[in-house]
């Protein structure tokens, strides 16, 4: 009878799982796109299920493991209602953007970004 090994068990399948389950969690710990110092957990399971007659065995090995899921993303909108029209409109601000920075004319050209209209009506577009 060839006794039981942890590295031979499933002609060797267990350990290949487990190895499997610790790289996909190493791999999400060095994810940027993660929390740095979330747990991430790896799971071995080994299920022995014998028979009526306990000379024979079933046995099941289950790994798994769980990652830090992806950190969230995060932005900033500006939003408005034209009191005319009723019309919504939103907009992503830009890094560094402030949406109720009041715009100098003749300046628009050195900023960032694209100026679209001023607030006294006048379209960049227009020239002033």
């Amino acid at each position: 009878m060839i006794e039981l090994n942890a590295a031979t068990l499933a002609s060797g399948g267990m350990v290949e799982r487990l190895n499997e389950e610790i790289q996909k969690a190493v791999m999400n710990c060095l994810d940027i796109n993660t929390e740095a110092t979330k747990l991430r957990t790896v799971t071995l399971k080994i299920k022995i299920k014998p028979d009526k007659s306990r000379c024979f065995g079933e046995v099941s090995v289950e790994t798994s493991s769980t990652l830090a899921p992806a950190a969230p993303l995060s932005t900033s909108i500006s939003m408005s209602t034209d009191l005319k029209t009723g019309e919504v409109s939103a907009a992503e601000v830009g890094q560094g953007e402030n949406p109720g920075q009041e715009i100098l004319p003749g300046v628009e050209g050195s900023m960032r970004g694209k100026v679209t209209d001023f607030a006294d009506g006048k379209s960049a577009a227009a020239g002033k």
